[in-house]
């Protein structure tokens, strides 16, 4: 679990974004810090005292992204769910309005991608320096492609806005939020945003049949679970085995 969480961790700092122009340097270096506090507690399960410290992080900067994630994620492993609905979402709605940024000259925009290429490789290092794991491996292939999309924006060098969307494993948190708080639609829209964004994601496929299989929709909980499995997902054989009795 805390190697899960760990990985979680590196993925979330690689999203995060510079300083605005509206947000003093001083602000975001010390919602950094904060929100790496917040993470290395994560990793040693230490979940309030990670809350706090990601409350801090958006004290110091309340537009950036990522401690909204981490608050949610540590709200959700002391079972707050409606606390980490909001956190999430209010995450989810940062990455929103960063969508389509327009950046007054083109060396500013290709100072924002480089810098966020930087950051990208130095998550990408750490996750090849632990143990491989499939959601590891998950995680690096998010982050590759990520890198490969802001890269190719790099070399056009000719756009002066930000093409963003939201991540998905802030819809995928938030979707697994929505489904510990027992509301089954939010969490099926959010699932389906996660799969819009990266079809690849097993994990999102397998909590669609799970919702597929609270709600009855046996044959599609069944689509769902071979679509995650086409991903190289390893599907829960419990689960498989309840939807296979069903759409008998």
């Amino acid at each position: 679990m805390r190697c899960i969480i760990f990985v979680i961790a590196l993925v979330a700092v690689a999203a995060s974004s510079p300083a605005t122009a509206t947000q003093p340097a001083a602000d975001r270096k010390q919602a950094r810090l904060q929100n790496q506090l917040g993470w290395e507690q994560m990793g040693a399960e230490q979940w309030a005292g990670a809350a706090r410290s990601f409350q801090r992080a958006i004290e110091f900067d309340p537009t950036f992204e990522i401690p909204y994630y981490g608050l949610g994620r540590a709200k959700m492993a002391i079972k707050q769910f409606v606390e980490a609905i909001d956190a999430l979402s209010q995450c989810q709605g940062l990455f929103r309005a960063r969508a389509g940024r327009q950046f007054t000259t083109q060396q500013e925009a290709q100072r924002y991608r480089n810098d966020r290429l930087t950051e990208i490789d130095e998550q990408i290092r750490q996750l090849q320096s632990m143990p491989p794991s499939a959601r590891s491996q998950e995680l690096l292939r998010q982050l590759s492609n990520q890198r490969r999309d802001i890269h190719n924006a790099v070399q056009r060098g000719n756009s002066m806005t930000i093409d963003a969307t939201v991540p998905p494993w802030v819809s995928l948190s938030l979707g697994s939020a929505y489904f510990r708080a027992g509301r089954l639609a939010d969490a099926e829209r959010e699932y389906k945003a996660t799969v819009a964004a990266d079809d690849r994601s097993g994990e999102a496929h397998s909590n669609l049949a799970v919702v597929y299989l609270e709600t009855g929709r046996f044959g599609e909980a069944y689509a769902a679970l071979q679509a995650a499995k086409t991903t190289g997902f390893k599907v829960n054989p419990e689960l498989e085995r309840a939807i296979r009795e069903r759409v008998k």
